[in-house]
């Protein structure tokens, strides 16, 4: 499921529809190919918003609007990457970079924000120890926690630790 549908997509590339008032079979991009590109966005959207420990976004959160604009933004890149002449010439800038250029801004902006006061669910929290010896106890003693991946001393230089063989007190 995406963020933005393809009217709104539509609503940025008029130039693509040529006299057709939305994307339909006959248009170049196909709607099919507009909707496939929304729900690649809406992965793209995420799984970067999932790698900070939120799930999707709700359409009741604040944010729900970012995430439809940075949609939007990448299916119209892909949609006018499609129609790139091939006589651009490097370094150029045409409208699929523009879009491209506001995806990667509005992605860097749902990055950046506490989207748990937005409204959006976290689809997991963070546990860095407890602070009682009975705690540790009771996280050490559960057989189903996920090892961690890094111990106390793990790249701890034994030799640097060893007093020196000519050293000698006086």
């Amino acid at each position: 499921m995406a963020y933005a549908s393809a009217c709104d997509v539509a609503a940025l590339t008029l130039n693509l529809l040529d006299s057709s008032a939305s994307f339909d079979a006959l248009t170049k991009p196909t709607s099919t190919m507009v909707t496939s590109w929304l729900s690649t966005g809406c992965a793209v959207i995420e799984s970067t918003i999932g790698q900070r420990g939120y799930s999707a976004i709700p359409t009741n959160s604040v944010a729900y609007g970012l995430a439809s604009q940075a949609n939007t933004y990448f299916a119209a890149w892909q949609a006018e990457l499609s129609r790139s002449s091939a006589r651009v010439a490097q370094g150029e800038r045409t409208r699929a970079d523009m879009f491209k250029k506001s995806f990667d801004g509005m992605l860097d902006i749902l990055k950046t924000l506490d989207l748990s006061q937005l409204g959006v669910g976290q689809s997991g929290q963070t546990y860095s120890g407890g602070i009682s010896i009975s705690d540790k106890a009771t996280v050490e003693g559960d057989g189903d926690r996920v090892q961690p991946r890094f111990t106390s001393g793990q790249y701890r230089n034994p030799y640097a630790l060893r007093p020196s063989v000519n050293s000698s007190a006086s």
